[in-house]
């Protein structure tokens, strides 16, 4: 279908009165109310959407109208990217009915016709984010939009789309977001949600939480001195800054009235008297309690581990900071992890020379096996990279108090001007060990399937927990993904 001649159809946007009303559903389809009650006082909000969100149809200038096909040119099952003159979209057909949504997948714009699609959803091609076909919602993460959806109508065997050019060229929708009520009204030391992390499950909690109609006070703190931002890419992408990896701008937060204080590490809990206590002294009351801290990269144990040019991939200081040190230089990874692979490829052609230590025999021989392993291993020493696999670093030695030298067990000594250390990690709950909030021996906070801890008003989200994994028998594991992180908040909220 996809080499079909090419065939005349009309696409036309326009919102019936009856569609309408489902504009005023919350995220989930129910109803939004329109009072919600904290502390069993009725308070009055509204709801409000993002301005990429919001109706496009009222201006017929901002219209545009094409036809695409003719209904016979899409079986059951299939989808075509079409071209309406100002963007495109998605035309798919399943069912016997043709529907159009947004063509890219916000998360990071892979072309969804390489999906999958089956029973009213498409699946993305590169990271598994999951969208309803019928109304454009995101239902499987990651990301945080979902796709516009655009209208579909059939006249004389074509199918005509009708949609809003910004739609079209956004490519993203977000759903109704109620505001807080008068953030003037709270007393600066208590709230009624606080977030403590601000990745991807605190964020998504703060964002559902809105999305469901809560309108009072949230606060997210973050030890980063930065707006939430999309920490995957710092290994992909290292010379980005924070606003080119942001999740939301500024502007976002301000809109919803979503508190981020930055540069703020809680020291503890009280659960009892519901206080987070702050490294600077500051306490902070809560209603309740997400606790989203993620992990903490592992550090060397090795001789030497504190000279300079060492470096944890965790800020976008930190990568930015390789990349200029690794111009033309000599670098040493140690970890053939995702981490330590995606730094090797993004340095590749920048450095002098590229050196990956690991203890394993072949990189991801636990993910993927040792055949996949042996075959991205010889891709990457196609483009010029080392490998010294089954050993470990024995000592890391300095001139002039910076790194000069990497001194493996086996013998071997590397030149060395940076090294990154991709070793594995630890999740970030030492401040808990006497708040009373139940922690395994591996440091992991024990939830629920709601994400509920054993402490009342306390929730737990993202890489720091084991949770019940049903397709297990609910045994309790730990998933450290940024996708089951965005699940994990959207459950908490």
């Amino acid at each position: 279908f996809l080499f079909a001649p090419a065939v005349e159809v009309k696409i036309e946007v326009v919102i019936p009165e009856k569609e309408r009303g489902k504009e005023e559903m919350s995220a989930n389809g129910r109803a939004s109310p329109l009072v919600y009650k904290v502390n069993g006082t009725a308070r009055h909000y509204h709801l409000e959407e993002h301005p990429i969100a919001s109706n496009p149809y009222h201006n017929p200038k901002d219209v545009v109208e094409a036809s695409v096909c003719h209904v016979k040119d899409l079986e059951n099952g299939q989808m075509r990217e079409v071209d309406l003159g100002c963007g495109k979209a998605l035309l798919i057909k399943e069912g016997g009915e043709f529907h159009a949504v947004g063509h890219k997948c916000p998360h990071y714009g892979a072309p969804l016709v390489k999906g999958v699609l089956s029973k009213g959803r498409v699946r993305c091609p590169w990271h598994g984010a999951c969208f309803s076909i019928t109304t454009g919602d995101i239902e499987d993460f990651p990301g945080l939009d979902s796709l516009p959806r655009f209208q579909v109508k059939i006249e004389k065997e074509k199918v005509y789309i009708r949609a809003s050019k910004q739609a079209l060229q956004t490519q993203r929708r977000t759903k109704m977001m109620a505001k807080c009520i008068s953030l003037s009204n709270y007393n600066l030391s208590s709230t009624n949600v606080l977030i403590i992390g601000a990745g991807a499950a605190g964020l998504v909690c703060a964002e559902t939480l809105r999305q469901e109609g809560f309108s009072d006070r949230i606060v997210m703190c973050t030890m980063d001195r930065h707006l939430p931002y999309d920490r995957p890419k710092l290994s992909k992408s290292m010379d980005s800054h924070p606003e080119q990896i942001a999740l939301r701008p500024k502007e976002f937060f301000c809109s919803y009235d979503i508190e981020v204080l930055t540069e703020m590490q809680v020291a503890a809990v009280d659960i009892k008297n519901k206080t987070a206590v702050f490294k600077d002294g500051f306490k902070m009351e809560y209603n309740k309690l997400l606790i989203a801290t993620g992990n903490t990269p592992k550090a060397l144990s090795c001789k030497g581990k504190e000279v300079e040019n060492v470096f944890n991939i965790r800020t976008p200081e930190d990568a930015n900071r390789v990349v200029k040190l690794a111009a033309s230089k000599n670098v040493v990874i140690v970890g053939a992890s995702f981490l330590g692979m995606e730094v090797a490829a993004y340095l590749s052609e920048r450095a002098h020379s590229v050196s990956l230590v690991e203890l394993e025999e072949v990189p991801f021989k636990k993910s993927f096996g040792e055949r996949v392993g042996r075959a991205v291993m010889k891709m990457f020493e196609s483009n010029r990279v080392k490998f010294y696999m089954q050993t470990e670093v024995s000592e890391l030695r300095e001139q002039e108090g910076k790194l000069k030298e990497v001194v493996l067990k086996s013998g071997k000594v590397l030149r060395a001007d940076v090294c990154v250390v991709g070793v594995g990690a630890v999740p970030a709950t030492s401040f808990l060990k006497q708040s009373g909030i139940n922690i395994d021996s591996k440091g992991f906070i024990v939830v629920n399937k709601m994400m509920q801890t054993n402490a009342p008003g306390v929730f737990a989200a993202g890489d720091a927990v084991t949770f019940p994994l049903a397709l297990r028998n609910n045994k309790k594991v730990n998933v450290p993904h940024w996708q089951m992180a965005h699940m994990h908040g959207r459950c908490s909220a």
